[in-house]
C-alpha cells in the first residue's frame, strides 16, 4: 500500500475510533492521539492518576458498604438492595481501566497495523456497499450505545436533585442524598461535606461509564472493522474462477492462481490480526462474563422488590447492562460467522471451472476456514450468542434464588 493509501487509511479508522478516543481522553489515554511533548505526556499522566484515583476511592467506598451491609444485618433484601449491581459495575469499569491501561501500546500498534490491510479502493460496487453499511451501520450503535449509558449515569447522578426538588414542592420535609450508597471515614452529613461528597460521587460515576464505553466502544470498533474485511474476503473469494468461456471445459483463461495466492495471504494476515486483537480483549472479555449475570440479577430484584425513587434509573442501568454484554456477544459471534462464511464463499465461488492447481489452492483456503475464530473469555470459553443466551439464564436463576429467599423471610 502506498503511503498516500495509508494516510486515507488512518483517516477513515481514526473516525469511527472518535467517540472511543473522547471517551478514553477523559481518563488520560488514547488509541490514536499519542502525546509528543512532555507537557502533553505530563498532563496525560496526571489526568489518569486523577480518573483512576477517584474511581479506586469510589470502589473502596462501594466494597466498604456493601460488607458493612453483609456483617450488620442477615436481610437479603437490604444486601442486595445496597447497590451491590453499582459495585459489580465499577468493579468491571476497574477492570476495564487496569487492562486498557496495561495494553495501551498493543491497542495502539493494531489501530496502526489496521491501517496496513484495510480496504482503500474497492474495484466492485458490492464491496463498496459492504464497507458503506458496515461503517454507517457502526456509527450509529456507537452513538446509540454511548448516549444510552451517559443517559443512564446523569439521571443516577440527578436522582437525589429531582427527589428533593418534588419534597420541596410537595411542602415535605427535604435534605440532598446522595447519588451512590458508599462508607466513609468522616460524617458526610456535615454541610460542607455533603456538597464535596455529592460532586465526588458525580465525578466518580462519570469516569466509570468513560472506562466502560472506552473499553467497549473499541471492541465494538475493531471487531466491526475485521468482520467487514472477512465479507470483503468473502466477496473476492466468490469470484475466483467466475470468468465465462465459450468451451465450458477450458480451463486455461480460469487460471486463478495469482488470485488464490493474494486471497491466501490476506486470509492468514486476517488471521493473525484476530488472534492478535483476541489476546488483547481476553482479560475484559472474561471480566463482561463473569459479573454481567450478577449484576443483572441484583438490578433486577432491586427494581421489582426495592427502592422505588431509583426505579426508573435501574430500568437504564438494567437496559445498559443487557446492551453491554449483548453487544460484546453480538460482535464476537459476528466474527465467528464471518470467519466459517469464508468456507461458503470457497465453495460458491467458480472452483469447478478452474484448473486442478487453482483447485488444490482453493482446497486449502477451504480447509483452513472451516477452523472458526473466536474471541474467548481468557481462553476458558468461546464467546458467541449462546454465550449471552447462558448469561441471561443464569442471572434468571440468581433472580429465583433471591427471590425464594426474600419470601421465605
Amino acid at each position: 500500500m502506498s503511503e498516500e493509501g495509508r494516510n486515507v487509511a488512518r483517516k477513515e479508522i481514526h473516525e469511527t475510533l472518535n467517540l472511543c478516543n473522547f471517551c478514553v481522553r477523559n481518563i488520560g489515554l488514547s488509541f490514536i492521539d499519542i502525546p509528543k511533548t512532555f507537557f502533553q505526556s505530563f498532563t496525560s499522566y496526571l489526568l489518569f492518576i486523577m480518573a483512576s484515583s477517584l474511581l479506586v476511592l469510589m470502589l473502596a467506598g462501594e466494597i466498604a458498604y456493601v460488607a458493612g451491609q453483609m456483617i450488620n444485618t442477615a436481610s437479603v433484601e437490604e444486601f442486595v438492595g445496597s447497590y451491590l449491581h453499582i459495585a459489580g459495575y465499577d468493579t468491571m469499569s476497574f477492570g476495564k481501566l487496569i487492562t486498557i491501561w496495561y495494553k495501551r501500546h498493543t491497542f495502539r500498534h493494531l489501530v496502526v497495523e489496521l491501517a496496513e490491510i484495510w480496504p482503500v479502493s474497492i474495484r466492485y460496487r458490492d464491496g463498496v456497499e459492504i464497507k458503506r453499511n458496515s461503517l454507517s451501520t457502526l456509527k450509529h450503535r456507537q452513538f446509540l450505545y454511548a448516549f444510552w449509558n451517559i443517559l443512564g449515569v446523569w439521571l443516577y447522578n440527578l436522582t437525589p436533585i429531582a427527589v428533593l426538588l418534588y419534597r420541596k414542592l410537595r411542602g415535605m420535609s427535604a435534605a440532598l442524598g446522595y447519588v451512590w450508597q458508599m462508607a466513609y471515614p468522616f460524617d458526610k452529613t456535615k454541610p460542607a461535606v455533603h456538597g464535596i461528597v455529592y460532586i465526588f460521587e458525580t465525578c466518580a460515576g462519570c469516569i466509570s461509564v468513560c472506562c466502560m464505553l472506552g473499553s467497549d466502544l473499541l471492541f465494538m470498533t475493531m471487531a466491526s472493522h475485521i468482520s467487514m474485511l472477512l465479507r470483503l474476503l468473502q466477496n473476492q473469494i466468490r469470484r475466483l474462477g467466475t470468468v465465462e468461456s465459450k468451451d465450458p471445459f477450458d480451463t486455461r483463461c480460469n487460471d486463478c492462481y495469482k488470485d488464490i495466492v493474494e486471497v491466501v495471504k490476506i486470509h492468514q494476515r486476517l488471521i493473525r490480526y484476530i488472534k492478535d486483537l483476541e489476546d488483547a480483549f481476553s482479560v475484559v472479555n472474561l471480566i463482561n462474563v463473569l459479573l454481567s449475570s450478577v449484576n443483572i440479577c441484583c438490578v433486577m430484584f432491586t427494581i421489582v422488590f426495592l427502592d422505588s425513587w431509583m426505579e426508573m434509573s435501574n430500568k437504564f442501568y438494567l437496559g445498559a447492562a443487557l446492551t453491554q454484554i449483548f453487544i460484546v456477544c453480538w460482535y464476537a459471534d459476528d466474527i465467528y460467522r464471518a470467519s466459517v462464511g469464508v468456507a461458503d464463499a470457497v465453495y460458491e465461488s467458480g472452483w469447478y471451472k478452474s484448473n486442478t492447481r487453482c483447485r488444490r489452492a482453493m482446497l486449502v483456503v477451504l480447509q483452513r476456514s472451516q477452523r472458526p475464530l473466536y474471541f474467548t473469555a481468557l481462553k476458558f470459553r468461546a464467546i458467541t450468542m449462546i454465550t449471552y443466551s447462558s448469561i441471561l439464564t443464569t442471572a434468571y436463576s440468581y433472580f429465583t434464588l433471591l427471590y425464594t429467599s426474600y419470601r421465605r423471610d
